[in-house]
């Protein structure tokens, strides 16, 4: 049960009051970003450099977007190395493609999040100014790269120079370790040779798992559900969401998340205490089991589940199955169990999304634990809204 991905896909939902002509992934309608990166650590005994080069390519809004970095890493210390890392994400109108240079090979799939986001065209153009402020950082001052004047966002040991979204230098630095990726040049609002997001000539692999997971599309259709509920509920109080002058009050942004998440909420409410006992069993039969086509169908009473929910199930290498594969597995298990006892004991007590999440806020495992904290723990307040566009 993984609630940050719960509150990511009810985050991008509320914004549909940012609807707009076409769909946004930046404020401009090209871009071409080169990179240069470095990376370096060290500790007592073992060194490592890393340079090479990146870009990020888009077009139509970010509709189409290619990103790639190319790498090299030296080693030295006890043992030396050197070796290459290849790395190309093309997403073209929700299909997204996955370039593995080691393999050879292309893995195509689907972003269903991404596709509602196209399909109610949606303005996500300011959301990494959002999630930086959502995750507590402090604009802390300006720089010049690549010719552009860009913000300086700092949190934790991370430093982000944000030109109107787009980034321009991003620094990671702690104990024996630091990180940089500066733009070294920046075109916007040209146009975008279609060169430029040319795949390699490798055989693609697709994922059925956009047209045959029944859980994605349980979750799309309920996604869309969710919606229309909103906005019918908010016409009963006399409020169009797609006001751009509309006001986002605390109190409103309660409203709209209470009402998006109710559909899942009652779903919740229903299921989960099979869930729990589905994996429970799921981490037995996994222990005993001898072959791969055994451990698969030990998660099919967990996937039966989670197709009513919509939510994903997780998969595991059973190839060659083997102790270590299946602790792994079991180990995975373990973690969900635990997150989803206590969604289940949260979602018992309380009727209302908001509630649910405050009460399992910092008590999830870390990984699946939210990082926002403002407010409800989704979105912006109103305060922070307005200020958007003043800070990137």
């Amino acid at each position: 049960m993984n609630l940050f991905k719960i509150l990511q896909m009810l985050f991008i939902s509320t914004l549909i009051m940012s609807a707009g002509d076409n769909f946004k992934l930046y404020k401009f309608k090209s871009g071409m970003v080169y990179y240069d990166v470095k990376t370096s650590s060290f500790d007592n005994n073992l060194n490592s450099q890393v340079e090479g080069i990146a870009r990020l390519i888009f077009d139509n809004w970010g509709l189409k977007e290619l990103k790639e970095e190319d790498v090299s890493e030296v080693q030295s210390g006890d043992f030396n190395d050197t070796k290459s890392r290849h790395t190309l994400t093309l997403m073209d109108k929700g299909t997204v493609y996955t370039v593995d240079y080691d393999e050879k090979k292309i893995y195509k799939t689907r972003d269903r999040d991404l596709d509602m986001a196209i399909t109610e065209k949606l303005d996500l153009s300011d959301e990494s100014v959002k999630s930086l402020i959502k995750l507590g950082a402090n604009k802390t001052g300006k720089d010049i790269i690549a010719g552009l004047e860009c913000n300086i966002w700092e949190y934790g040991d991370q430093q982000v120079c944000l030109y109107k979204g787009i980034p321009l230098k991003i620094v990671i630095k702690n104990a024996g370790f630091y990180s940089e990726k500066t733009a070294v040049k920046v075109l916007l609002d040209q146009e975008v040779p279609q060169k430029e997001f040319s795949l390699p000539n490798f055989d693609l692999v697709e994922d059925n798992a956009y047209s045959n997971d029944r859980a994605s599309i349980v979750r799309t259709q309920d996604y869309i559900s969710s919606i229309m509920d909103l906005k019918n509920e908010m016409k009963k109080k006399g409020i169009n969401l797609e006001d751009k002058n509309l006001t986002i009050t605390p109190s409103l942004e309660k409203d709209i998340i209470n009402a998006l998440g109710k559909k899942y909420l009652d779903k919740q409410k229903k299921y989960l205490p099979s869930l729990i006992e589905a994996m429970k069993r799921a981490k037995l039969c996994i222990a005993k089991a001898s072959s791969k086509p055994e451990a698969q169908k030990c998660l099919k009473p967990v996937e039966e589940v989670n197709n009513k929910l919509g939510d994903r199930t997780p998969s595991f290498d059973f190839s060659n199955l083997n102790e270590l594969k299946k602790q792994i597995a079991i180990k995975a298990l373990n973690k969900e169990i635990k997150n989803t006892e206590v969604t289940a004991q949260c979602v018992d007590k309380y009727s209302k999304t908001t509630d649910v999440i405050t009460c399992t806020e910092g008590k999830l495992l870390p990984q699946e634990s939210s990082t926002v904290h403002n407010g409800s723990g989704l979105v912006p307040t109103n305060s922070q809204e307005n200020n958007i566009s003043n800070q990137d």
